[in-house]
């Protein structure tokens, strides 16, 4: 194996070995972002809820 060939195979297997782990890292704030957002939307949905809650007991009174 000539020097030129080791290196470009060596700098190959580097560009895969970023972009495994490039893969890995996206897929993860991903999720994170996933769950931040049902956790938001939960939260904002038993907000309303309980606002009609609280209206509907109010107007009973």
């Amino acid at each position: 194996m000539t020097i030129e060939n080791a290196f470009s195979s060596l700098s190959s297997q580097k560009i895969v070995w970023h972009d495994k782990k490039w893969t890995k890292w996206s897929n993860f704030t991903l999720n994170q972002q996933k769950t931040t957002t049902k956790i938001n939307l939960i939260a904002l949905i038993s907000n309303k809820l309980i606002k009609k809650q609280n209206q509907a007991s109010l107007c009973e009174k």
